[in-house]
């Protein structure tokens, strides 16, 4: 997609260092009406704008967090409904985002290197019927003033302290004659500020926008004259809307509360809004001033929270008149799949997975809507096939692709959080396992989206970040990493095993995946030679051919196994003097997971995994890179049954008792979970999807898939539908009537696998029995 000419507007912002939720507008006259018009609108920090005193769109936070030294995404947005013949207004409304963070906080948001003002840029096109054409843009004739969010924080919150109508200055006939101008930034030649701001490249947004999906109705868990808490029934990411009822007299007194908002209570029954890592003594609070004479509402518009439970606490007037609705806002995403079982439990895991990855979807992936908000790669690396099999996730992760790469350093490495404000590349780093994600995002978006292209385009970017892997290479030939198997059952972060295990194996993973998407580049371009690079199949920039990465993952994998495998015991474990005691599932999960145990070793070592998980009474010992890969495994060893012991397991470490709490998402830890609503542990849905379904894409896309579901798996029925780009596939299993029910769409196949049966099926509907 070409770029925006940014000269078509101007950057403005409001006077001061650092202006604090400015107003932009301009009133203009329409002397014909309107044909059509379209809006570019865009802002560094976050914006809302509005046409004559209407949202432009239903986007919220927008326009998604990039580093504005690379790139500005602007939203395009068809307006020509909201004009009219007459005077009109476009407004817009700044707030901080992430981009002009004030609270200090362990990433270090506050102290980004593009840290600025926040700013807005816009252009109106518009057609009128007497066929002029014109075009209005920021700039000069533009005014401002500071608007009612008197702080507006990512972390802490927002404080809301009207003094006038809040929605009068977006409409007509609105006086704002004593409004100052407007700061212009003019290119070339400085701006009204002493420094110049960057002049970024600006492109349209890529990913869904944040909307509102649903509103909720809470119940009261508590209440007395100093607190009122509220319970919403589920972990939501979004907002409240408070708003005062209607037997509040426009002449009544002020109200001004606290709300805080939290995902757990405390044990005394308050909100826990608790955050170690915010530096400030304020996290998830909204600060509300409401005029019953003008200003009877507020949501914030400039931040989101994750949260159940929200406390109320007046400061000046009466609660009694409050009224209070859960907004849940997270990306647009179009759900791409649907589960259905005889076993609820089933059905309630997958529910809980799709809640969790919801509440983490605003403009990236993030690992919690409460603590963090960050885009943590690891987690993403893990959860996947979980991403791509619940949503369409393809404009979300070019997005994020490209942010990866716009912080990758010279020296090829990359952060562990994309986007990043300077932070991760040393900050618990390096660890591959996370950072791994960039050659695997490219290997997904080629394979299950068809999308060749950008291997050319980020293809060498991968191989850069896999070659300084390469080069951290030990005297064993290994690559360590600092974090690994994160947050196993007793530990507070950091897997306590050797992790350059899991951080050369995963480096393996990523050198096979990128070397698959340039096979798969190669074989749709059409280019001879094995190569999409060039025709002759030399290399491009440093880009090395698919078996030359296969070697180097070969390389890596012979390693591991010469260190970490001890033969006579069948089994992965620290090398000496660590011994037994530095051995957990995952360490022999990743090697039979990948595919790289010695033929004659593999019975031993699956032994081995079994052994100790009907030792722990059919539990695991897993964090989040050992769940993911955990029921696969065994169902892939002749061991479905077992798999779902460990999945209905109801006591921990497991997810039943959870789910049993009451919890509709997953925990973030095993025991005393920071966040309620994290995707990583939720990884076995895959599992579920693919061993007891049985439904999995083939290797090189749908075009042939596989359904082979886990006969040993002691579920009933289950059926599983599964949209793709070639159409929609259904599969329906019956264990009790041994019978498999197939919908393959035209221009795939499938290929089934029973016991006793293996067959391939065209286009069409379809019934096998074993």
């Amino acid at each position: 997609m070409p770029d925006i000419d940014p000269s078509l507007a101007l950057w403005i912002t409001a006077p001061g260092e650092d202006p604090q939720n400015p107003l932009l507008r301009l009133a203009f006259e329409l002397t014909s009406p309107p044909v059509s018009a379209r809006l570019l609108v865009t802002g560094l920090g976050t914006f809302r704008a509005y046409l004559n005193g209407a949202p432009v769109s239903d986007g919220r936070l927008d326009p998604g967090l990039t580093d504005p030294r690379r790139r500005v995404q602007v939203c395009e947005v068809d307006v020509s409904a909201l004009l009219e013949q007459g005077e009109n207004v476009l407004a817009i409304d700044l707030g901080r985002g992430f981009h002009a963070m004030s609270t200090p906080n362990e990433w270090r948001w506050h102290l980004a290197p593009w840290r600025g003002p926040v700013r807005a840029w816009a252009q109106l096109r518009l057609e009128l019927a007497d066929g002029t054409v014109t075009a209005l843009s920021t700039g000069e004739g533009w005014r401002t003033r500071p608007g009612p969010v008197t702080f507006d924080s990512m972390y802490e919150g927002e404080t809301f302290a009207p003094t006038e109508d809040p929605a009068a200055w977006r409409l007509p006939g609105y006086d704002d004659t004593d409004w100052p101008p407007v700061l212009v930034d003019r290119p070339g030649g400085g701006s009204h500020r002493a420094q110049r701001a960057p002049d970024p490249v600006l492109q349209r947004q890529v990913q869904e926008p944040v909307v509102v999906r649903d509103e909720l109705t809470p119940s009261v868990v508590s209440s007395s004259p100093q607190r009122i808490v509220l319970d919403m029934g589920r972990v939501i990411a979004g907002w409240c809307r408070f708003t005062l009822s209607e037997a509040v007299e426009s002449w009544a007194s002020p109200l001004e509360f606290v709300a805080r908002h939290g995902e757990k209570l405390r044990a005394d029954g308050t909100v826990d809004d608790d955050n170690g890592h915010i530096h400030t003594d304020r996290f998830q609070q909204d600060r509300v001033l409401l005029q019953p004479g003008f200003a009877r509402s507020f949501s914030p518009r400039h931040s989101y929270k994750g949260f159940r439970y929200v406390q109320l606490e007046p400061v000046v007037g009466d609660l009694g008149g409050l009224e209070v609705t859960g907004v849940l806002a997270h990306a647009d995403l179009r759900e791409v799949s649907s589960l259905e079982a005889s076993e609820p439990y089933l059905v309630q895991f997958d529910a809980a997975m799709r809640a969790s990855l919801l509440n983490n979807m605003h403009h990236v992936p993030t690992d919690t809507p409460i603590q963090e908000k960050n885009g943590w790669t690891g987690d993403a690396l893990t959860a996947l096939s979980a991403m791509t099999t619940s949503f369409d996730m393809r404009r979300m992760l070019r997005k994020w692709m490209v942010d990866q790469i716009d912080g990758q350093r010279e020296d090829g490495s990359l952060a562990v959080i994309s986007p990043n404000p300077d932070w991760g590349y040393e900050e618990l780093s390096p660890a591959p396992e996370w950072t791994c994600l960039l050659p695997a995002l490219l290997d997904e978006m080629v394979t299950e989206y068809g999308e060749v292209e950008l291997v050319a385009q980020h293809g060498p970017a991968a191989a850069r970040y896999l070659a300084y892997e390469l080069d951290r290479r030990d005297q064993d030939g290994l690559i360590s990493g600092v974090l690994g198997d994160y947050l196993t059952p007793g530990s507070p972060g950091p897997a306590p095993e050797d992790k350059r295990l899991s951080g050369s194996l995963f480096v393996a993973q990523a050198l096979r995946s990128l070397a698959h998407a340039v096979d798969l580049a190669t074989v749709e371009s059409g280019l001879p030679g094995g190569d999409p690079w060039t025709a002759s199949g030399e290399s491009v920039d440093g880009m090395p051919g698919p078996e030359s990465l296969r070697a180097d993952a070969w390389a890596l994998e012979q390693a591991v196994n010469a260190v970490f495998l001890d033969a006579e015991q069948g089994l992965y474990r620290d090398p000496e003097p660590a011994g037994a005691a530095a051995y957990r599932q995952t360490s022999n999960l990743l090697p039979l997971a990948f595919g790289i145990v010695p033929t004659e070793q593999v019975e031993a070592v699956a032994a081995q995994l079994v052994a100790d998980i009907e030792a722990r009474g059919d539990h695991h010992d897993c964090g989040h890179i050992g769940v993911r890969f955990l029921l696969p495994v065994l169902s892939a060893h002749g061991q479905g049954a077992l798999a779902w012991r460990v999945l209905n397991a109801p006591t921990a470490p497991g997810w039943k008792a959870w789910l049993e709490a009451g919890n509709s998402t997953f925990m973030e830890m095993w025991e005393n979970p920071r966040s309620c609503s994290h995707y990583f542990m939720g990884t076995p849905v895959t599992w579920i999807d693919e061993h007891v379904a049985g439904l999995r894409r083939g290797p090189d896309g749908w075009r042939e898939f596989l359904v082979e579901p886990d006969v040993n798996v002691p579920v009933g029925r289950i059926a599983f539908s599964r949209q793709t780009d070639l159409g929609e596939i259904v599969v329906e299993v019956d264990r009790e009537e041994r019978s498999v029910t197939l919908a393959v769409p035209e221009g795939s196949r499938a290929r089934v696998v029973l016991p006793g049966l293996e067959q391939t099926r065209e286009a069409g509907r379809h019934s096998l029995h074993w």
